[in-house]
């Protein structure tokens, strides 16, 4: 579908001032998550702040280049409950490291409670960065 779609935008008409994109591009001004200043938008009644997720890679032993991830949420106590929570997750993570990303470079996510600190655990504004080395390895 992905080359369908670039297909599509390349033959596309150009339009004075208009640009078209094929897919949603990745946040590239990570400067308010690093600053812990990022406004959590609101999903469902569910407010998640980049800055304060993180998450940390998984691996199947079955299949060791899929990449996963469990993403550690400061309040999943507070939201597990929710059956939008995993959605609201995705929103997030598609928001930070673009569409085509998200569908083709994680294979799969879990989602748990952020407890203390964890050395393995990296902030969630760092997870294209981390798919960008890892796949590129």
């Amino acid at each position: 579908m992905f080359k369908e779609v670039e297909l599509l935008v390349f033959h596309s008409p150009k339009l004075e001032r208009w640009k078209i994109t094929a897919f949603l591009q990745p946040e590239t001004n990570l400067t308010k998550y690093e600053n812990g200043t990022d406004k959590p938008p609101e999903y469902y009644g569910i407010t998640l702040r980049i800055s304060e997720m993180y998450f940390i890679p998984l691996e199947n032993p079955n299949k060791p280049t899929d990449l996963g991830i469990k993403v550690l949420l400061k309040n999943y106590i507070v939201h597990k409950d929710n059956p939008r929570l995993r959605e609201a997750v995705y929103v997030h993570i598609e928001h930070l490291i673009g569409e085509k990303s998200f569908a083709n470079d994680i294979a799969f996510i879990e989602i748990g409670q952020l407890e203390g600190d964890d050395k393995n655990q990296i902030e969630l504004y760092n997870l294209k960065s981390y798919i960008d080395i890892e796949m590129n390895n």
